[in-house]
């Protein structure tokens, strides 16, 4: 094969595994999760949470606990974030910004199987989501004679800036395989091609 052939396969091959490697990247993105529908005995809690699709761990959040008996707190300083046997964590704690709260936490527990593709499960107890005790969402409310609430109901529900579901703009695992699959095809003619010419 002369050295123009083998230039030309060089480059193809190279624009090939940029082109897969570009695709595998457009997967690891941050992506915001609304809290819908999340409720305790006391309140309910609302606000966004930033999960990195490459790591599935929050890297910033902006929650309210929407119960004015404590001063309503905000929760946005993201604490001990881990991810781990299909379930993620974190302590997203706030400073006191009622004469009622001196900041508190928000124990969020989730389900990573669909980040990147769909909602994502809160974590409630004991169940589907882990097999420790204190794997159960809730929020604590630093307030004499108050305690901790348990998050009851609700989920994390996907969306982007403009608020369409960010699994729109997320290739699933499936198109990748079949579209690395096309590549490899398309490759495995042009090697061919070349070797017979």
């Amino acid at each position: 094969m002369n050295l123009f052939k083998q230039f030309s396969l060089i480059k193809s091959l190279t624009l090939a595994g940029a082109l897969v490697a570009s695709v595998g990247l457009a997967h690891a993105t941050p992506i915001t999760y609304d809290l819908t529908g999340v409720s305790t005995s006391a309140g309910s809690v609302t606000g966004t949470v930033t999960i990195d699709s490459s790591t599935d761990l929050v890297t910033a959040a902006d929650i309210v606990f929407n119960d004015a008996a404590v001063g309503n707190p905000e929760f946005t300083n993201i604490g001990s974030p881990n991810a781990y046997n299909g379930l993620g964590q974190d302590y997203i704690s706030g400073l006191s910004n009622s004469p009622l709260n001196y900041g508190g936490q928000i124990a969020l527990y989730y389900d990573t199987a669909n980040i990147g593709t769909g909602d994502l499960n809160l974590c409630f107890a004991v169940g589907p989501c882990g097999t420790e005790n204190n794997q159960g969402s809730s929020v604590d409310a630093y307030v004499h004679g108050q305690g901790t609430f348990n998050i009851t109901s609700g989920s994390l529900d996907p969306v982007s800036s403009a608020g369409a579901s960010a699994s729109i703009a997320t290739p699933e695992p499936s198109s990748l395989i079949l579209l690395g699959t096309g590549i490899l095809g398309a490759l495995g003619l042009a090697r061919r091609r070349y070797f017979k010419a």
